[in-house]
């Protein structure tokens, strides 16, 4: 008798054949694996917006899966596979929208930079500013008075 069949026999002695015949093996367990990244980027993206997870400067991405019920592999693969960024970097992308909102609501003409990374869940303005830098291409400042003017222009016309 060759080993395989051997193997074979004992395998199945000892499972008793539940390894092959229990159709509950097959289905899939629970909703924290979708069929594809989009819907569990899709869902993840409404979560920060609803629930503002981003403004929380120690949020991690166990964190996140805690709260949200998901699975912290399959979530980091998804946003690589969508946005081809890390879990940080997605979270920065919520922060730095929510500082643009925030500077474009800002009715004086001077904006507090310390305040603005703190509401949008920064650790610091230097933070706010290496990661508005990089993505924005110009720093908070640049942006909320380059934002001013185009207001101010666009009252004047």
């Amino acid at each position: 008798m060759n080993v395989g069949k051997r193997f074979l026999r004992r395998l199945t002695r000892y499972t008793r054949g539940w390894l092959l015949t229990d159709p509950l093996l097959f289905k899939k367990k629970d909703a924290a694996y979708p069929d594809n990244p989009e819907d569990i980027i899709l869902k993840m993206n409404k979560l920060m917006v609803k629930h503002e997870y981003f403004k929380n400067p120690d949020l991690t991405i166990d964190q996140l899966c805690r709260e949200t019920n998901t699975n912290r592999a399959y979530l980091s693969r998804s946003i690589h596979r969508m946005y081809g960024t890390n879990f940080c970097e997605w979270v920065n992308i919520f922060r730095i929208e929510a500082s643009k909102r925030l500077m474009r609501e800002i009715s004086g003409n001077k904006v507090d930079l310390n305040d603005l990374a703190m509401e949008c869940g920064f650790n610091s303005v230097r933070s706010l500013s290496r990661v508005f830098k990089a993505r924005e291409s110009c720093t908070p400042r640049q942006y909320f008075y380059g934002k001013r003017q185009e207001k101010d222009q666009t009252k004047n016309l």
